[in-house]
């Protein structure tokens, strides 16, 4: 016999009538973990699930550890109920979950908290049977969903397509955003092009973060962009966002190897006048770390970048003979004649703060050459007479034509 009607008006019933069905507390999930329903309990139950309700989504540590396991794969590629031990480690008691699914396309979830025995046969229908009840409801939440995402990703790619901001688009973006908070432009450069299953994922990677709260995203071509703000203290705030950053990039290059993403970030911004602006630095942040990954690999926001950000700048103007730097061009003209590598190592001396054994290991040589070479940089430019600032310019220069050659 039946234990559920062929439908119900909200989620709400739904997950009552399941947890009444087999006895057992019920949460609803959307695609990205968020609670959408659950069902009344008893006082037995466990963190994960009071967590759940309290915050409304499932909390990261157990979104994590669930895809470590391989556990949510798994829910994800079967049609059946899955039946989940406890992981008391992050609060997480036995468990039976279904996927809703259209086809291939992932809706939601339902989660039941085991009972004293395990589960029947007959309990595992009535979850599959609940899920197959549940896409009905799920698939016009997610046409609403996306019709609202595509038209606000429109609206945001179209605030950033220029620099002068329509009064219009301010009025707009600021009932979006929240006043007096620290908002930062953060972009998830990707090495290949992000479709729309690829983008699917990466939101879902979003969705999960617990520290920040999105305000606008949008895709353009191999990159996400990201308007948000840290859920943090001011005083907190860019201790908070680095601590986040490191974390997520990890994440994402883990689950995304091919794409090899890197994330790069404004600076913290309080009026919507200065989006274009901040989108402008995440993405000079971006192009550097990619144009000089060993310099930059912990670099993901526009204050730790440093003197790299004037580097772009200076390309431009030593390719249109603005600019030039006469130790470079003598160093340059000796390797070209001599085939030797005094700019190189000049590079790299400067980068090592002039510590002989990194700059010979980085190099793959014996310290004595880097000794050697040094000696005839000294010889053909006085290096070592040469103030600090100038040598931060010779660097900046070498750098500089560096990043003007992979262009």
């Amino acid at each position: 016999m039946p234990f559920l009607q062929k439908s119900y008006e909200s989620l709400d019933t739904l997950a009552e009538a399941i947890g009444q069905a087999i006895r057992a507390p019920i949460t609803i999930e959307n695609r990205h973990h968020q609670l959408l329903a659950y069902s009344t309990h008893p006082d037995s139950t466990d963190p994960a699930r009071i967590a759940t309700i309290i915050g409304r989504r499932v909390p990261e540590a157990v979104i994590e550890d669930l895809w470590e396991s391989g556990i949510l794969q798994e829910l994800i590629d079967r049609d059946e109920p899955v039946v989940i031990p406890a992981r008391m480690a992050i609060g997480l008691s036995e468990r039976a979950a279904v996927v809703i699914k259209q086809q291939e396309d992932v809706l939601g979830y339902i989660w039941s908290l085991a009972q004293t025995t395990p589960f029947s046969e007959q309990e595992l229908t009535v979850l599959k049977d609940g899920a197959n009840i549940a896409k009905k409801l799920l698939m016009t939440i997610a046409m609403h969903e996306r019709r609202i995402d595509a038209e606000l990703e429109r609206f945001f790619l179209e605030v950033l397509a220029s620099p002068y901001l329509a009064p219009a688009h301010r009025e707009r973006l600021n009932e979006l955003a929240p006043i007096a908070v620290a908002n930062r432009l953060t972009i998830i450069d990707c090495l290949q092009p992000i479709t729309p299953q690829f983008a699917e994922r990466l939101f879902y990677a979003l969705a999960t973060q617990e520290a920040i709260e999105v305000v606008l995203h949008a895709i353009d071509g191999q990159q996400l962009l990201v308007w948000h703000y840290m859920k943090s203290e001011l005083s907190e705030e860019e201790a908070a966002l680095l601590q986040w950053a490191d974390r997520f990039e990890t994440q994402l290059q883990d689950k995304f190897t091919d794409a090899e993403p890197r994330l790069g970030i404004s600076r913290r911004f309080f009026e919507s006048d200065t989006l274009y602006a901040a989108t402008e630095e995440a993405r000079r942040v971006t192009s550097l770390r990619r144009k000089f990954p060993f310099e930059l690999a912990s670099a993901r926001a526009f204050e730790q970048i440093g003197i790299y950000q004037l580097v772009p700048d200076l390309s431009r103007r030593i390719g249109l003979r603005l600019e030039t730097h006469p130790t470079i061009e003598r160093l340059q003209a000796y390797d070209q004649v001599h085939h030797t590598e005094l700019v190189t190592t000049l590079e790299w001396y400067f980068y090592f703060d002039g510590n002989v054994k990194r700059v010979a290991a980085h190099l793959h040589i014996h310290p004595n050459t880097v000794l050697y070479r040094i000696r005839r940089i000294e010889e053909l430019t006085s290096i070592t007479q040469v103030s600090l600032p100038e040598r931060a310019a010779i660097y900046l220069a070498i750098k500089a034509g560096q990043y003007r050659q992979d262009d």
